[in-house]
């Protein structure tokens, strides 16, 4: 069995004890059965949008006796019916044993018998049309989609100071009809005056400027504004972007942008522990205001039995290019693995460009100092010692459409790296290696428990070398967090047979040497029981092997469970895992 645990110190410090007790595995409220008459897809429907109420709804929580639940969700069912046009809908209930039976009889749907835009003529021209018709059903969300399609055809091909859209539906019940008006009040169109921003203490504002995209001139845009305040928030300068549009004075208007910078330092300390390294500690420090153009340092120091790390990072945005950012970095790290110890000096610089919304490719170079005493090599009972010299230009491509980062429901990512390595010691060896993972996730937001399935698929190549020609510290290992739970860190990949101490015992494996192919393969499904506290259940797959082509048909396999704790950042996790059979065979 094995254990991981990841745990930020300073969330458990902030994070408030009673929300503990805030655990709903079982559903308290009565079962309900809903029977619409004629019309099984309504009945369908209404029912769908029940359990989702009821899912959200803290007020049914509050009634002990199921008659007054049945009472309150009526009046649910009542408003849900009338925003799909049945206004002479009638619902009968009764409770019987604890459950609930609601009988709706819809009546008839009420249609559109006509549709009026009040509207300036002048800005009428162009104008599309909207996303219903007469003859359609009254549905309410057609209705507010209507108002949103004007309003964006407004705000695109206006320069309107105020866009205010309104409607009416005037219902005639002796026909099942409505004529349903829509109105856009009045306003001026203006362009923009003078651009100000307003409290800055030590973020040069020419760099913020850039981030606006809103210039003299512009035809005056109120979604533009707030494009540029989410902008500006997404620096990580600012804690707080406001706006303020001036009165107009002859066509023009004068844009103010009130910021509030947040502070630009962060000390950042961290445990964990996993049950093949032992406990872990780590710190850092990041200032994201270096030279007051958002330039970032970072200094972050790890610590476990088996890896110490301190590293630096210097990033710099908008360098030469709007969509393009500069890192340099430096690091420190020493190893001391059951195959091999390591001791190494990294010096790395890469220049990454945001090609689209969701495509996003870097390009650099990385000088890596080594010394690596193998304790296990082709002849048993022998080691090696060498120090190396790699110079590699790493290319990566990244495709990601996830919603969050740091715990992500809903997309999926495709990241692809190369990594030609060349030894400029004595040796003159050269070597390329190559990764690629997938990962995708789907959410059901309308379940209980809102289940997210996730997949995660990684597959790596090393050529132009063979095994024991590349430095252990570069080849693929697979087990432990992140890879294959349920195994050690490292633990699973090729072995060789080690000489025997003792004459005339037999000889036996050794630990993973690592390989030049990599497979791996992760299925999770994760469940939300409440806005704080989630669970997950997890297959992991995978294995290295000593020739370069992946094979996923010879994996080790690991199952587990896991918990979760939802923080404002980023999610807690303890995951208990255990391995399909031994890593030894």
């Amino acid at each position: 069995m094995r254990i991981f645990i990841g745990i930020l110190l300073a969330a458990i410090l902030l994070s408030p004890l009673q929300q503990v007790r805030a655990i709903p595995f079982f559903d308290q409220l009565p079962k309900f059965k809903l029977r619409v008459q004629d019309d099984r897809e309504l009945q369908d429907s209404l029912r769908e949008e029940m359990e989702k109420l009821r899912k959200g709804s803290s007020a049914l929580k509050s009634y002990d006796d199921p008659r007054d639940v049945a009472r309150y969700e009526r009046g649910t069912l009542e408003k849900l019916l009338r925003s799909r046009g049945y206004y002479d809908a009638s619902v009968r209930l009764s409770v019987t044993d604890g459950e609930i039976l609601y009988r709706v009889n819809p009546g008839p749907q009420y249609l559109i018998k006509s549709i009026t835009i009040d509207m300036p003529g002048r800005l009428r021209r162009g104008f599309s049309g909207l996303p219903l018709q007469v003859g359609d059903p009254l549905v309410a969300s057609k209705v507010l989609e209507g108002v949103k399609v004007i309003e964006k055809y407004l705000s695109d091909n206006a320069c309107l100071l105020d866009i205010d859209v309104s409607y009416e539906a005037k219902v005639i019940h002796s026909e099942a009809a409505a004529r349903l008006e829509y109105r856009v009040a009045p306003s001026p169109e203006v362009r923009v005056g003078e651009v100000r921003i307003e409290g800055l203490t030590s973020v040069e504002e020419d760099f913020l400027r850039g981030k606006l995209q809103i210039a003299t001139g512009d035809c005056f845009s109120r979604n533009k504004i707030d494009a540029a305040r989410l902008r500006l928030l997404r620096t990580n300068l600012i804690a707080s972007a406001n706006s303020e549009v001036s009165d107009p004075y002859g066509d023009l208007v004068d844009i103010t942008f009130l910021l509030q910078e947040r502070g630009h330092r962060t000390v950042k300390l961290g445990v964990g522990y996993t049950s093949d390294e032992g406990a872990g500690v780590s710190a850092g420090w990041e200032h994201r205001n270096v030279f007051h153009r958002g330039e970032k340092i970072e200094i972050e120091s790890k610590v476990n039995p088996v890896q110490q790390s301190l590293e630096g990072k210097l990033l710099i945005p908008r360098f030469l290019h709007d969509k393009q950012n500069f890192s340099a970095s430096v690091e420190l790290s020493n190893e001391d693995r059951d195959t091999y110890t390591a001791e190494s000096l990294t010096l790395g610089a890469t220049v990454a460009r945001k090609l689209s919304k969701h495509r996003t490719a870097s390009v650099g170079t990385e000088l890596k100092f080594s010394q690596v005493d193998e304790k296990v090599q082709e002849q048993p009972g022998t080691s090696r010692n060498e120090n190396y010299r790699l110079l590699s230009f790493p290319l990566g491509l990244k495709w990601d459409t996830t919603d969050n980062p740091l715990d992500a429901r809903r997309g999926a990512t495709v990241a692809m790296e190369v990594k030609p390595y060349f030894d400029l010691s004595s040796s003159g060896s050269s070597f390329t290696k190559n990764t690629l993972v997938l990962t995708g996730y789907k959410t059901g937001t309308e379940m209980r428990y809102e289940p997210t399935l996730a997949l995660r698929i990684k597959a790596g190549a090393i050529s132009g070398a063979s095994n024991f020609d590349i430095p252990a510290d570069e080849r693929f290992y697979a087990g432990g967090g992140g890879s294959v739970r349920g195994y050690g860190y490292q633990e699973l990949g090729p072995r060789v047979l080690i000489a025997p101490r003792t004459p005339g015992d037999p000889p036996r494996l050794s630990d993973s040497i690592g390989g030049r192919g990599l497979s791996e393969i992760s299925i999770e499904g994760r469940f939300r029981f409440s806005d704080t506290w989630g669970g997950v259940l997890f297959v992991d797959g995978g294995n290295a092997y000593a020739d370069p082509q992946p094979d996923f048909s010879d994996l080790f396999w690991g199952a587990g469970i896991g918990v979760r704790y939802f923080t404002s950042f980023a999610p807690l996790r303890l995951d208990v895992a255990f391995p399909s059979t031994s890593a030894r065979g």
